[in-house]
């Protein structure tokens, strides 16, 4: 049979780390308690389409960011609300006590939680180390619930389209890193497959961008192809467990009121198939809003006090399944990851792949494969007999696994006197 080489990589090296913790905005209407004041008619337990009390998409956030080294926390949006929290508030004699025992004010009760403060049952349980080193807003909520952007400098990752724009949110949650959000700019949803996958790279060469493979038409797939039996038992009319995302802004100027990239926004990505459609942007501390902030935390300001990332994945919230974040390919998972690192004030270095597998006889009956690896990394051997089969678990077939890696060659010898036949193997850097 002829041994093929297929070489994928997860993260480059990266430079400094941060300690702290990375909270997760989750949707409130899947807790028990905050779905009584959130926007959602229907307790998502009480959905029997599910996915019921959580949202696969932010735990899937939530286990990769564990994966590489850092404390979560997914937290409902109303909890990091202080004008949905505010004692004069349509809703505050819905809150439990919790609030009234926060320090200060009901009002400062997310600045606590910012803090590293405890929650309901944990009211006088803080620490420091706990503190947030960055914010994402996974967008499996709803607009109306959103939280506003935080007053303590750290980095938000945004997924919810109605807080890119500069528009009068109910939580005055906008970011303001655009003009407007016109209604061509979205969640845009969908399971088809093609050139619609992929984002059209614009700036290679921002840091979070330096490296990654783009193919020959300068693009890199942000959404593998669903697995063969990931729809197979899903009951008829019932929410499917494959349907990505793109969170677009069009900034078409064609469009009678065309979104417009703030001074300070740098644009990533694109959608391929409709390159007025920006999927990917970011601002750094200190970027120009074009405008000075009406209203919020940020009120008067006309600089961003953190760095922003306009995310390319909206987990569509109400009515959805959630899992679109568990419809990016590896390497979108790579971006995500850097988009936070960076966020957080993180060095990055550029994405390293894999590089050359070297494949030689270790005796009559054995292979040895060898590779340049990094300490930083596991790596895995997956095996399978059909190249042309889907690039996911259900085709590759797990052969070794927990192989630590080191600073230059790595390698593993197999026995093939008895053991199955692949074609074709390829080494994978874990996680």
């Amino acid at each position: 049979m002829t041994l093929a080489m297929a070489a994928t990589s997860q993260l480059a090296v990266l430079g400094a780390t941060t300690n702290g913790l990375i909270i997760i905005s989750s949707r409130t209407a899947s807790d028990a308690l905050y779905r009584q004041i959130s926007s959602s008619t229907l307790y998502d337990a009480d959905d029997f389409k599910g996915p019921g009390v959580f949202s696969p998409g932010d735990a899937a956030m939530a286990e990769l960011l564990q994966d590489h080294g850092y404390s979560t926390r997914l937290v409902p949006e109303w909890l990091l609300n202080p004008f949905l929290l505010d004692p004069q508030s349509l809703y505050s004699s819905m809150l439990p006590d919790y609030f009234a025992t926060a320090p200060d004010s009901p009002g400062n009760a997310p600045d606590w939680i910012y803090g590293g403060a405890g929650g309901p049952t944990k009211t006088a349980d803080t620490n420091n180390a706990y503190s947030a080193s960055l914010v994402i807003i996974s967008g499996s909520g709803s607009s109306f619930d959103m939280p506003p952007p935080n007053t303590r400098g750290i980095g938000i990752v945004m997924g919810e389209h109605s807080c890119l724009g500069d528009r009068s949110l109910n939580g005055k949650s906008s970011i303001y890193m655009y003009s407007s959000i016109n209604p061509n700019s979205g969640d845009s949803a969908g399971a088809t497959l093609g050139d619609i996958q992929y984002m059209w790279v614009v700036n290679p060469t921002h840091p979070i961008m330096q490296g990654i493979p783009l193919d020959s038409k300068g693009r890199v797939k942000i959404w593998r192809d669903p697995y063969p039996e990931e729809d197979a038992h899903v009951p008829s009319g019932g929410k499917v467990n494959y349907r990505y995302s793109w969170l677009t802004v069009n900034i078409d100027p064609a469009l009678a009121a065309p979104a417009v990239p703030a001074p300070g926004t740098t644009i990533l990505g694109v959608l391929a198939t409709e390159t007025n459609k920006v999927v990917f942007a970011v601002m750094d501390v200190g970027g120009e809003f074009g405008i000075t902030i009406p209203e919020g935390p940020w009120a008067g300001r006309t600089t961003s006090p953190s760095r922003l990332v306009h995310f390319f994945v909206n987990e569509r919230g109400s009515g959805d399944s959630r899992r679109a974040f568990n419809c990016l390919t590896d390497l979108g998972k790579v971006i995500f990851v850097r988009a936070c690192k960076w966020a957080m004030g993180e060095t990055l270095t550029p994405y390293q792949p894999l590089g050359m597998i070297r494949v030689s006889k270790a005796g009559d009956q054995q292979i040895r494969l060898e590779w340049d690896g990094t300490e930083t990394k596991n790596y895995k051997v997956l095996g399978t007999r059909n190249l042309f089969g889907p690039s996911n678990l259900s085709n590759w077939q797990t052969v070794a696994q927990d192989i630590r890696g080191t600073n230059g060659p790595v390698s593993v010898t197999f026995d093939i006197s008895g053991a199955t036949q692949y074609a074709f193997l390829r080494v994978v850097p874990v996680p």
